[in-house]
């Protein structure tokens, strides 16, 4: 008796696992943020890159480049805000890059930047770029492709 059940239980478990494969239900999203990427999801990537100087047009390394935000809207007027606070750093020449994949993007990116000196001696600033859908180039599928701008910054010298 013992056997059978635990024969009949074994059976159930994989007639339920097959069935939910072939269904497409598992839990390769479980604990992942951001929506699912099964079959493919219809993305972009935003690309923004500068130098940071200072007044006296001096390269500065180790200025901080934070993006909190990234607002995506479209012609009919929905919205989509999100809180991405990524953060990156300026090189030796200045210069950074911060890239960001978008999944299902809308028509405009706008994605905000604040710049400040970790070491507090400059001033902190803040800007944001914008993106359309017209920008972007490159794509294929369910990739629309990279949009890319430049942003350069100079701090002043905090008084």
């Amino acid at each position: 008796m013992k056997t059978f059940k635990r024969k009949l239980i074994k059976g159930t478990n994989w007639a339920l696992a097959g069935l939910m494969s072939l269904l497409g239900f598992n839990c390769s999203g479980c604990g992942s943020v951001g929506p699912a990427t099964e079959y493919g999801s219809p993305h972009a990537e935003y690309k923004v890159m500068g130098v940071v100087k200072n007044e006296n047009g001096e390269v500065l390394n180790g200025i901080r480049i934070t993006v909190p935000e990234i607002l995506m809207n479209d012609a009919n007027g929905n919205e989509d805000l999100k809180l991405v606070n990524d953060t990156v750093y300026t090189d030796e020449q200045g210069k950074f890059l911060y890239g960001q994949t978008q999944y299902f993007p809308l028509d405009n990116v706008q994605m905000k930047l604040e710049v400040d000196d970790p070491t507090g001696a400059f001033e902190a600033i803040s800007d944001s770029v914008q993106f359309n859908r017209s920008e972007l180039s490159g794509g294929k599928g369910w990739f629309y492709g990279t949009a890319f701008k430049v942003k350069d910054f100079i701090l002043k010298q905090k008084k």
